[in-house]
Order: structure tokens, then C-alpha cells, then sequence
């Protein structure tokens, strides 16, 4: 049965005695199970069956437990992303049409935005004490979560999930890292401990992942640096989930973390950062996805993997099983670029009643429209190059701005790198840089100069020749920019 709480069931039956840990400590999968039980059976005299229920809180025991017990009770979940500005939370819990607010300590500021009822975490988690236990009655096609888009252009969009295209998007990432040789590969004996929060497609499914395997799962509450490495030494972890800008921090506490395997993506990983994960002994897996698609691809250790290492890890995934890919090329495209679109089971295929975005995005013949141009490699990769919005359409050739940032951002003196597009008469728009060296002193144009060239005989810089002439160009002005 692809529901929610049969993952949970099952991780009951054959694992026991592993389960959640948290920062007070922890309760196996069989402990959870009849807590769970009981808070569905709750959930249940309180009306949530087909409701929403918004979920405001860190990565905590107490949260996993919320997500399988409002979605066995018929409830769709919200997870709140606490990080959006308060406007936009506003704006999600009344566009979910949330019913519900369970909320933390952190997060009681939030009943004053949501016009329902609204329980703290505690009162909501003490009816285990009292409560009866419930009978499961869900199905595959009920829904079960409900997502919002960061809101980085406009309003966040939502997305509504079933409990089987959920559990597809989560396994597949499972799938991925276990049936092939991956560097962030998943073993029977790994202890997971998402950095990734809840809030983000319920912590790149790490929360279903864990049960589904039988794996101890740490649910570590507020990414704080310093606090995550004690925990990762404490609870024997060997494999997180976190954006680069988290990994960078873990590396900034100069602690060791030899042998952590670590899934990242969500932005771009720098070589810098790429070489300092070797340096330390991590292990690292890219993954490409998204709130409004799930896991669409992530590294495997093909041949050209093997052959060229960190650099192609770092830009490269595989679509995970069941998943395709296919490259649309806009006007004026040259090559093999073009925008990226998806396809997989678990697509929604429709943002929630929002007919004009779900036309842009979704085809009618199944495929999901990502904004990110890309190529596809000769190992049946994806290298995603830019936004489809962000690329510099420059003479009638498309530019992506994050290629050439990345090639100049591997100076050593260069500490910041932003390459823009500024309108122009006769181009439409012409590239150029900015450019933030650590020491004012030490910065070389000609340096940067010839190691785009040098990038460009190596076959590291995509595009047609008259592409990489107009991107040469852009140096012109840099020294008027660097600041």
C-alpha cells in the first residue's frame, strides 16, 4: 500500500528496536508506532479528515510523529516554511485553507496570522497519554501533503501531493543512492541526520526514507553548526542532507568529519567547496529537485564521473529511477542547450487553484517545465547551467551567467563574483562581471582573462565560439567594476 503510515507500520514490524533520536534523547519505531496510534485516533475526534493541517516547527521527534499521524487521520500536512517572510506565511496558511496550526515555543507568533484553531506542539503530543488507538482507513490517491515554492519571484505557489506520489518522490532518492554506486550512497547500516528542514519537501523525504529502510533517523531541531557536529559524533551519524552554504559552515567549525557522506544541492557548490569536502575526507552526492517536481536526479558514479571526479560531481546528477529528462531549446539557442523539462509518477501536475502558473509549467502531456537550462552529458546526465530567466540573451546567443561565475570564482584571490546583463542597443543586452577580490591588491584582469581562455580550450565553458567571444568581451569594463 503506498500510504504514509504503512512505512511506519512496517519499520514497526521488522526494525524495532531502531527509531528517532532527538536532543533529549529518543523512542524506537515500535514505541512511535502506538504513540502515532493514539494521535490519529485524536486527530480524528478533532475533525481533520480532509482538512489541512499546518505544522509550524523545527526538525524534531515530536514533528516526525505529527507527520504520520495527520496524514493516517485523513489530515493533509502543511509544513510551515518559517523562513518566509511573515507576509508570505500569512498568505500560505489562509492559500492552503489550513483548518489547523500546531506550533513550537519558536513559532507561537504565528496564531496571530492564522484564522483557525491553533494548538501548541505539547498539547497536541500529551494525548498519547489518554488517547485510544485509532484504525488506519486512507488510500493511495487521498491527499496527504500540501507545499508551498520559496516565493523567490512573486507568491508562493502550492502543491498538493498524494500519499503514493509522496512516497515515490521519497524512495526514489533511496533507490538511487542504494541500487547504484553513488559517492552519498545509503547502506543498512548509515544513521541519517537531515539538515534539510521539514518544511522542504519534508526534508528530501529523509523523514520516509529512514523508516522505509530501517535506519536510526536523528532529528536534530535548529541547524546550529557547532551543535550538529556534537550530535553527528554523539549518535554515530555517517550521512546528512544539507544546501552548501550548511556544509560550509560544518567545515568552518574545523572539527572532524572524515568519512560523513553527504546528499547537497538546492544551489550551486563551488569547487572551493567541492575540494574542501575531499580535503576533509566527506563524501558528496548532488541532487536536483524542487518543491513543485521532488527528487528529479542525483550523482551516480558513471565512467565520466569516475574520470573527472569532484568537478563533475558537483554539476552533474542522473535522473533517479522512473524519471526523465528531455532538452527544449528556446529562440536563438545554439547547441545542445535548452530548457530543462521533467517528467516522473509522482509530478501534481497542477499548482494548487492556480490555473494560469499550472499552464505556464505543466504540459498537457505530462512533462513539467523546470526554468533551468541545461545539457544533457554523454552518461545520460543533467548539467544545469542557469535560470532559463537569469541567462543573458546577448547578439542572439543565450548566456548562462553561473558558468562563467563558477570558472572565475576558482581564483584564489576572488572572493565574490556576479556576472550581470546590462542592456545595450545594439545586443540586447551585454554581459559583465563584478568582481570582490579577498585583497584589493591582488586583483589580476589579465589573469582572469586567460583562465577563461584556458577554460574554454578545455571544454569547460558551453556554448558556440561566438558565445565565448561575447563572454570574453564582458572583461572590457572590469576594471571600472572591481570594487
Amino acid at each position: 500500500m503506498f500510504i504514509i503510515p504503512y512505512i511506519l507500520e512496517r519499520a514497526a514490524k521488522l526494525f524495532p528496536n531502531t527509531g528517532v533520536v532527538g536532543r533529549d534523547g529518543g523512542r524506537s519505531y515500535s514505541e512511535i508506532l502506538k504513540r502515532v496510534h493514539k494521535l490519529t485516533a485524536y486527530f480524528e475526534s478533532i475533525g481533520v479528515k480532509n482538512e489541512v493541517v499546518a505544522v509550524a516547527d523545527w526538525n524534531t521527534p515530536e514533528f516526525f510523529e505529527l507527520i504520520y499521524a495527520v496524514t493516517a487521520a485523513g489530515g493533509i500536512l502543511y509544513p510551515v516554511n518559517i523562513r518566509l517572510p511573515p507576509e508570505q506565511i500569512a498568505y500560505t496558511l489562509r492559500k492552503s485553507e489550513a483548518a489547523f496550526l500546531i506550533y513550537s515555543d519558536d513559532f507561537s507568533g504565528l496564531t496571530k496570522l492564522h484564522e483557525g484553531k491553533s494548538f501548541h506542539i505539547k498539547q497536541v503530543v500529551e494525548r498519547v497519554d489518554t488517547g485510544t488507538e485509532a484504525e488506519i482507513n486512507v488510500k493511495p490517491d487521498d491527499f496527504a501533503i500540501i507545499l508551498f515554492t520559496s516565493g523567490t519571484t512573486g507568491l508562493p505557489k502550492a502543491v498538493r501531493y498524494t500519499h503514493e506520489k509522496m512516497i515515490q518522490g521519497a524512495i526514489s532518492i533511496a533507490h538511487q543512492l542504494t541500487l547504484h554506486e553513488a559517492p552519498a550512497n545509503l547502506t543498512p547500516k548509515d544513521v541519517i541526520f537531515p539538515q534539510i528542514p521539514v518544511y522542504h519537501i519534508l526534508a528530501w523525504g529523509a523523514v520516509f526514507i529512514a523508516p522505509y529502510m530501517g535506519l536510526k533517523l536523528v532529528m536534530g531541531g535548529r541547524f546550529e553548526p557547532t551543535e550538529v557536529v556534537k550530535i553527528i559524533k554523539r549518535e554515530g551519524v555517517t550521512w546528512i542532507n544539507a544546501v552548501p552554504t550548511m556544509v560550509n559552515m560544518l567545515l568552518e567549525t574545523k572539527e572532524d568529519l572524515k568519512g560523513l557522506k553527504v546528499l547537497t544541492g538546492g544551489s550551486t557548490i563551488t569547487i572551493d567547496l567541492a575540494k574542501r569536502m575531499e580535503k576533509a575526507g566527506m563524501k558528496f552526492s548532488t541532487i536536483y529537485g524542487g518543491t513543485d517536481m521532488l527528487a528529479a536526479s542525483i550523482t551516480i558514479m558513471t565512467e565520466e564521473t569516475k574520470k573527472k571526479g569532484v568537478d563533475y560531481i558537483r554539476q552533474v546528477t542522473h535522473p533517479v529511477p522512473f524519471a526523465e529528462f528531455k532538452i527544449v531549446p528556446h529562440e536563438g539557442m545554439s547547441g545542445e542547450l535548452g530548457e530543462i523539462y521533467f517528467r516522473a509518477p509522482w509530478l501534481p501536475m497542477e499548482y494548487y487553484k492556480d490555473e494560469e502558473k499550472t499552464k505556464e509549467a505543466y504540459t498537457e502531456d505530462g512533462w513539467f517545465k523546470t526554468g533551468d537550462l541545461g545539457v544533457e552529458m554523454p552518461d545520460g546526465g543533467i548539467k544545469i547551467l542557469d535560470r532559463v530567466k537569469d541567462a543573458i540573451k546577448s547578439g542572439g546567443e543565450w548566456i548562462p551567467s553561473s558558468v562563467l561565475e563558477s570558472v572565475i570564482s576558482e581564483l584564489e584571490w576572488i572572493e565574490y563574483v556576479a556576472v550581470l546583463g546590462k542592456p545595450d542597443e545594439k545586443w540586447g543586452e551585454r554581459p559583465f562581471a563584478v568582481i570582490k577580490p579577498f585583497d584589493k591588491s591582488e586583483a589580476n584582469i589579465e589573469e582572469v582573462k586567460q583562465y577563461l581562455l584556458k577554460a574554454v580550450e578545455e571544454g569547460r565553458i558551453d556554448g558556440s565560439k561566438e558565445q565565448v567571444r561575447i563572454a570574453l568581451e564582458m572583461l572590457k569594463p572590469f576594471k571600472d567594476l572591481v570594487s
